[in-house]
């Protein structure tokens, strides 16, 4: 019997967690595996929560619900023996489609029975101190996230495309300054973002060859580019096309300072702090229950 954990994002997925929450708990109970139900109001509140779930030694703490709520309970694992099982129930679910766990409640229940486990990296970002799972967009990209935890949940996954949209008006490079594994790189650039998965802003590959098990970063930049060719970028995004253009560029590091200028970076698809921060990789912080086959 393994104890395990069941948190509900409390704003995820147009409020789809708490029912299907409830469903994965009565699954997990029917299978003969013992249950504690835990329920949060707030960010910190579902932090708290997870926090002492991990204290009291729940072997798997399953998070029902978006990245953010993903996020905020890897961070809770972080270094410890409890393992992180996800059960998408959010807008973007990029972290679970980064890792192969499927989107579907009923496989993903079955993921966590099998209790496959896959040592992953994760994100400081200094000065906050948050943990993220996923990546840390420091751009137009940011703005586009921060927008899009605005607009409306029925949305769904096309709520980064509906927030695109007006934040095109920003379509000018703007000054940054980067310091990858301390060599620095001063650049203009649209796009900058650290990537621990391969995929974010609602299934876009944004880092189609993110390793999170690799102790790197891979920091994806975009440079000046016109509205035409921006479109033509955000279509070939969702197949990781983009890396072939001539303004893009990919770079690899274990820490990565950001300078540039004053916008809210987000993590998780959460709002984090201002610029400047830094990023650094946790290697191998955090076990996750994926697929039998997605162990490597």
């Amino acid at each position: 019997m393994t104890r395990y954990a069941v948190l509900r994002g409390h704003r995820s997925g147009r409020g789809r967690a708490g029912e299907r929450g409830v469903a994965v708990a009565e699954a997990l109970r029917a299978a003969g595996q013992q249950v504690h139900e835990l329920a949060a109001d707030t960010a910190d509140a579902a932090r708290e929560a997870c926090r002492v779930a991990v204290q009291e030694g729940v072997q798997v703490l399953v998070v029902v619900g978006g990245d953010g709520a993903v996020g905020l309970a890897a961070g809770a694992c972080r270094g410890t023996g409890t393992a992180l099982g996800i059960v998408p129930a959010g807008t973007g679910n990029d972290n679970a489609r980064s890792l192969g766990i499927p989107l579907r409640t009923e496989a993903a229940i079955s993921t966590l029975l099998h209790d496959a486990r896959r040592p992953v990296d994760l994100i400081e970002v200094a000065p906050t101190g948050r943990v993220v799972l996923g990546s840390v967009p420091t751009a137009l990209d940011a703005r586009i996230a921060l927008r899009a935890t605005t607009l409306p949940k029925w949305l769904g996954p096309t709520v980064y495309a509906a927030a695109t949209l007006p934040e095109l008006r920003h379509l000018r490079p703007q000054p940054y300054r980067l310091e990858l594994d301390g060599v620095p790189w001063e650049t203009e650039a649209l796009v900058v973002a650290a990537c621990n998965m391969p995929v974010y802003g609602g299934g876009m590959r944004i880092a189609p060859d993110a390793d999170p098990t690799d102790g790197l970063l891979d920091v994806v930049v975009i440079g000046r580019v016109g509205a035409r060719q921006a479109l033509g970028l955000l279509t070939g995004v969702f197949a990781g096309r983009h890396v072939g253009h001539p303004s893009v560029q990919v770079r690899r590091a274990a820490t990565v300072r950001v300078e540039g200028p004053e916008l809210v970076v987000l993590g998780d698809g959460d709002p984090i702090g201002p610029l400047p921060v830094t990023c650094t990789t946790l290697p191998g912080a955090v076990q996750v229950v994926v697929p039998p086959g997605a162990v490597s």
